[in-house]
């Protein structure tokens, strides 16, 4: 009785094949599972992907299931590049490390290519790209220089290739005072204190309790902005906002905003302006 079904899935899976070769039919994910179940081969399963006779008729959540069902990953890659070169809108994959999705962001934002490098060297656990990553870093733009580096973390202890690192774009120091961090959800009320400005990185010492001492790097500023009061005969900036690529948000008030002066949140902006001048600058919905 086995040996019967296994026959009749075997004659379905050839027809399904032969009938796509010869009649110029659309290629499913019905009968990609037909074949496969039926024991066809790999390679014959992408001569008929790749045949151009045939058309693909497969959505991204096809590619899971076929993936899910044990569908060779070259079948897979046969089908996306077949369906890129069908359609002006190609397949648009996941990736099987979740991480790469944050990386892909990171890469789209303009970060660096020295910091990104560097950022994936340090991750753990280290990265095992499968064919579905690699095709998702390709058709994201990223560099080969930082998929190789994202492939040599699985050597453990053979070093990543190391992109040569710019010198710190910052200055040695440079110390904002007058200003107050801006009550948020995690503050109970507005804080005085200054920022220094070292190298790449920005921190906030706070002017009643060191605990309260917090840094981060400039180069992981999404967006730089001002608040400001419309005034005549130009609007007059009290406020500088930075938000972090991960999304959080950070707001510094000039102390001496009441008696007209925003000396301070100027400064700060022109030194983010001068020495970190790829930052974008503008408000989050500019």
């Amino acid at each position: 009785m086995k040996s019967a079904n296994v026959r009749y899935l075997l004659g379905t899976a050839l027809l399904v094949l032969a009938t796509a070769t010869a009649g110029a039919e659309e290629v499913t994910v019905n009968s990609i599972l037909i074949a496969h179940r039926a024991g066809a081969t790999a390679g014959g399963i992408i001569a008929v992907v790749s045949n151009p006779a045939n058309t693909i008729a497969m959505t991204a959540g096809d590619l899971v299931t076929l993936r899910a069902a044990g569908v060779p990953e070259n079948v897979i890659t046969a089908i996306n590049a077949r369906a890129v070169a069908l359609s002006p809108q190609p397949i648009t994959l996941q990736p099987d490390d979740p991480r790469l999705v944050d990386l892909v962001r990171l890469v789209k934002s303009g970060m660096s290519e020295s910091i990104i490098a560097e950022q994936v060297r340090q991750s753990d656990p280290a990265f095992n790209l499968s064919v579905a990553d690699l095709l998702y870093l390709k058709q994201n733009g990223v560099l080969e220089s930082i998929i190789g580096a994202l492939m040599a973390t699985r050597a453990g202890t053979q070093a990543a290739p190391r992109i040569a690192a710019p010198a710190l774009a910052g200055p040695r120091e440079l110390v904002f005072d007058d200003l107050v961090l801006v009550k948020s959800m995690s503050l109970k009320k507005n804080r005085s204190g200054r920022l220094v400005m070292q190298g790449d990185l920005l921190a906030w010492v706070d002017g009643g309790d060191p605990k309260k001492n917090f840094e981060f790097q400039i180069p992981g500023l999404e967006k730089v902005w001002f608040t400001c009061q419309a005034r005549t005969p130009e609007n007059f900036c009290y406020q500088i906002n930075l938000q972090i690529v991960k999304g959080a948000q950070y707001r510094f008030r000039d102390v001496n905003q009441e008696s007209g002066s925003n000396a301070s949140v100027i400064k700060v902006m022109d030194a983010l302006r001068k020495y970190f001048p790829q930052i974008a600058f503008g408000p989050p919905d500019a």
